[in-house]
């Protein structure tokens, strides 16, 4: 089974930091949704994933108004069964910032209540689980809070308490926005398999003053055969890995 985490960046181009910038200030602050769009391609997105070939892909940085052309392309590449979870709004449009999991093996969601977000840029993109019935496995997506806001403590702590009532194999993904040294403590129950790949930032000038292991893997009762990684046009890489 090879499942992956891709933080896709509102599929905006991250191999420019100047689109890089300017995307970031038309989702979160541009009042006319059409100047938005015309920055955004899925077919980037679709495009890693699918040389991923991964069963199982979590997906963070969804805008609101997204899902249904992601979710046809999903299909397209044999996803059937896709799921999508929500988290802070944008600034004017009020759009959610969403994430994913889509999966080739069948599953349902699981709802989560109560998980704190606050609705300002870097509030946290949300967070979703699903149950793998056949595989007798729960898989949690999230993608955390920028750690400058108070937020971020509440969401680790939340993850933290979340975590420890789900019996049997678990997976536990996504962007934390810490390096996992820094993260460690709150997840003992839980192995660390993405080796602690610096995922981003994979933006031209960005990356030479800073690229961290912000992206995470971490598993219950379940071994890692391989693992890898892939650049796209996000400013984070996709990390992948197989597991037994």
């Amino acid at each position: 089974m090879r499942i992956a985490f891709y933080n896709q960046m509102f599929a905006l181009n991250g191999r420019s930091p100047f689109s890089n910038l300017i995307g970031h200030w038309a989702v979160h602050f541009q009042g006319n949704e059409s100047k938005i769009w015309k920055r955004t391609d899925l077919n980037r997105t679709i495009e890693i994933i699918g040389k991923s070939k991964a069963d199982i892909i979590a997906i963070a940085e969804i805008l609101e108004g997204q899902e249904k052309e992601l979710e046809d392309k999903l299909r397209g590449l044999g996803y059937r069964y896709i799921f999508f979870g929500k988290g802070h709004k944008t600034k004017f449009r009020k759009l959610y910032v969403k994430v994913a999991i889509a999966s080739k093996f069948k599953c349902k969601q699981i709802e989560i209540f109560d998980f704190p977000v606050k609705n300002e840029m870097g509030g946290g993109g949300g967070i979703i689980r699903c149950s793998f019935p056949e595989l007798k496995l729960n898989l949690i997506n999230v993608h955390l809070a920028c750690v400058k806001k108070r937020v971020y403590q509440e969401q680790i702590k939340f993850l933290e308490d979340y975590v420890k009532e789900i019996k049997g194999k678990l997976i536990l993904m996504g962007d934390f926005n810490l390096r996992y040294k820094e993260i460690k403590d709150s997840f003992k129950t839980l192995k660390l398999i993405s080796d602690e790949i610096k995922t981003c930032s994979v933006t031209p000038l960005f990356n030479w003053f800073s690229c961290k292991d912000l992206d995470h893997i971490l598993v219950k009762g379940l071994e890692k055969k391989n693992l890898g990684e892939l650049k796209g046009y996000s400013d984070h890489k996709l990390i992948w890995a197989d597991l037994y």
